[in-house]
């Protein structure tokens, strides 16, 4: 198996491993689902949805996380996971940002895209959170990516794009 293929992968489950870690209230809606509460643990991932509709970047992350992994929200779809996670990451929540990255870096349930893939593994390298910043550093340096080159539309501001 090529040697960057594996990275990758340990790198992607990393990454789902420390963003469940992330995700305290979706942590509390499967130990309530697993205790035999269902209802309750239904109530939380409602509860979950409703935050992540009015803007709380990590309740956005753990809805793109319930899209992401089936059996946890009522539909499995990886462009509404991508889309919450991206939402989340543009708020700046670390977990989010490195999940994304991670995303980009693979091409899992979006296009690959070293570029994108850099630009937010780097935003994850330089948040303070410890875990997702050694995580960050560990991808971009297996892979590379300080010679990927960086596209500047993205990291353009949006309201300089828009017309």
């Amino acid at each position: 198996m090529n040697k960057k293929l594996l990275y990758s992968l340990i790198g992607l489950f990393i990454g789902l491993v420390i963003s469940f870690s992330a995700n305290a209230d979706l942590d509390k809606a499967i130990a309530y689902a697993e205790a035999g509460d269902v209802k309750k643990g239904q109530m939380e991932l409602v509860n979950i949805s409703q935050r992540a509709m009015a803007g709380n970047p990590k309740s956005m992350c753990e809805f793109g996380t319930m899209f992401k992994k089936e059996g946890y929200w009522i539909v499995q779809s990886d462009e509404d996971a991508i889309e919450w996670w991206l939402k989340s990451a543009e708020l700046g929540y670390a977990p989010c940002q490195f999940s994304i990255g991670a995303a980009y870096l693979i091409g899992s349930g979006i296009e690959k895209d070293l570029s994108k893939a850099k630009f937010w593994l780097q935003k994850a390298k330089d948040s303070t959170f410890e875990k997702y910043s050694d995580s960050a550093n560990v991808l971009y340096a297996i892979h590379e990516l300080d010679k990927v080159k960086d596209d500047m539309y993205y990291n353009m501001p949006t309201f300089l794009l828009n017309d």
